[in-house]
């Protein structure tokens, strides 16, 4: 991480691709969670019932018979005719473009990150009233070793007065 930090010091195309991803992920984040509507589902194709009782495994060696034979009805005719396989084209499903109201995205970041901002003030000011509360404490706490500090050195020097006057 402090190699990271240090190249994006120093790289500005990398640091502006991270605060494009940061800006992107904090808008995301943004955003309800929104269910898809009711006429999108998704699921596999369902299979025709008819497809359920074949066995393909057993069809599978008519099946190359019949291509085999096919295949050399059209190398060995004397005047072979074109082959033409038509497949059909697949069909794209049909799919809806909704319109991005970008405006109500961003002012819905804003509104978040201000709402963010806001209970990030609240905990530095719960945070500061703890720090006042042990700065008190901790006041007091001098203030009565210093007191005590006072009153035990003049104990001290009492004690040194008479430790002098009986010498």
């Amino acid at each position: 991480m402090a190699e990271a930090r240090q190249h994006l010091a120093q790289c500005s195309d990398c640091r502006q691709q991270v605060e494009q991803f940061q800006q992107t992920h904090a808008m995301l984040r943004a955003l309800p969670d929104v269910d898809p509507p009711r006429r999108i589902v998704f699921a596999p194709p369902e299979r025709p019932a008819w497809l359920g009782i074949f066995d393909w495994r057993a069809a599978l060696p008519v099946s190359a018979a019949v291509v085999l034979i096919i295949a050399m009805f059209v190398v060995f005719s004397p005047n072979p005719a074109p082959l033409i396989l038509s497949v059909p084209a697949p069909v794209a499903p049909a799919v809806q473009v909704q319109n991005v109201d970008y405006d109500r995205i961003i002012s819905e970041v804003r509104r978040s990150e201000r709402v963010w901002f806001a209970g990030e003030l609240e905990k530095r000011d719960k945070e500061i009233q703890r720090l006042q509360g042990s700065l008190d404490y901790y006041e007091h706490l001098q203030h009565a070793v210093w007191k005590e500090t006072l009153e035990n050195a003049g104990s001290i020097q009492l004690l040194a007065q008479r430790s002098e006057q009986r010498d």
